[in-house]
């Protein structure tokens, strides 16, 4: 979540003591998925969601205790209840959370969080047993000494390797550590890139859902009249330049997705050109059938391969009867989450 950690870094600069409740593990149906957080305060205010209703409320009552007593916690929200008129907790699942407790003693860390935003990093955090005590943390990135301590050298060092393995697999979870030591293994990992090329009037509401979604948006277009940050404030960056020259120069990646939107086909070939061939995790265009089938002969025509044509979203986003450029950039975003995270597309209701 973009900004959670440099919000934590401001307050606990402030001289706050703030909990983080953090799910640490799931079993069945649950609202949020492991590695979700939410930020309480001494008030009760909050910031982030672990899932909302009553579990969330209890919680946030919970972290307001431990606050209270100066101990972490670790608890489990039990969401299985039969459906009854009075049912407040019928999601089908059980969510385990882990109530950490942050304050002065974690504010080089917070600032660190915070300054690694675009960077791998993984924060273990001990949750329950004999060698550590629950709330200590071991920050690992890749090629910096690690920050903090779990308690000895020996667990610390276990820890490291841990945490190199879920970064190369991108995945939080929990582990075990000679079968006394529970630990929380929280990766972070760059946000995605939602690189939109054409500054029109859809790319609007496409940056700002992008941006709602955590994604690090670029809008680029060689227009400096349309490509500037007072039109597209969300945006993480706005470049104003030829298509083609800046998406030769780009970084693209598997965490890269890409929506060509420019004002004409011409352009739209430039930047076809230019990334078909990458490693990019998502290639979408906008244009009628007959437009799009017509570019991709021009393509062709140029030997550039059926697999390489194949990996264009085309014409682009999911059908919904989208009209509005709103609309039309909701289904777009619809078919970016689609990919990145595996899902049919259908309505759940028909599956």
């Amino acid at each position: 979540m973009k900004g959670f950690y440099e919000e934590v870094s401001h307050l606990i600069s402030r001289g706050e003591k703030l909990a983080l409740a953090k799910v640490v593990a799931i079993r069945g149906s649950t609202p949020r998925e492991v590695g979700a957080q939410m930020l309480i305060r001494r008030s009760g205010e909050v910031m982030g969601t672990i899932g909302g209703g009553c579990g969330e409320a209890e919680v946030r009552r919970q972290a307001i205790e431990a606050l209270e007593e100066g101990q972490p916690r670790l608890m489990v929200v039990d969401l299985t209840e039969e459906v009854t008129w009075e049912t407040e907790k019928a999601c089908g699942g059980l969510m385990e959370i882990f109530i950490d407790l942050w304050g002065e003693a974690e504010g080089e860390l917070a600032q660190r969080l915070a300054a690694s935003q675009g960077k791998e990093v993984a924060l273990v955090t001990a949750l329950k047993g004999d060698l550590s005590q629950p709330g200590r943390k071991l920050l690992v990135a890749p090629g910096e000494e690690p920050m903090g301590s779990l308690g000895s050298p020996s667990l610390d060092e276990w820890a490291k390797k841990e945490a190199e393995r879920g970064l190369a697999e991108g995945n939080s979870r929990v582990v075990n550590y000679k079968g006394s030591v529970k630990l929380f293994l929280e990766v972070h990992k760059p946000s995605p890139t939602l690189l939109i090329a054409g500054a029109g009037h859809i790319a609007l509401p496409l940056a700002q859902m992008g941006a709602v979604l955590d994604f690090r948006v670029v809008v680029i277009d060689d227009r400096p009249t349309f490509a500037n940050q007072e039109r597209f404030p969300q945006a993480d960056q706005v470049i104003a330049g030829g298509f083609e020259k800046t998406l030769c120069d780009f970084p693209l990646d598997e965490d890269t997705y890409i929506v060509i939107a420019t004002r004409g086909h011409k352009h739209d070939i430039e930047c076809l050109r230019q990334v078909l061939d990458s490693s990019a995790a998502y290639i979408g265009m906008i244009g009628s059938r007959r437009r799009v089938k017509g570019m991709f002969k021009l393509l062709k025509d140029e030997g550039h391969s059926e697999e390489s044509i194949a990996r264009v979203h085309a014409p682009i986003g999911l059908e919904i009867g989208a009209q509005t450029p709103a609309e039309i950039a909701l289904a777009i975003m619809g078919e970016v989450i689609r990919i990145r995270r595996g899902g049919s597309g259908r309505s759940l209701s028909e599956i």
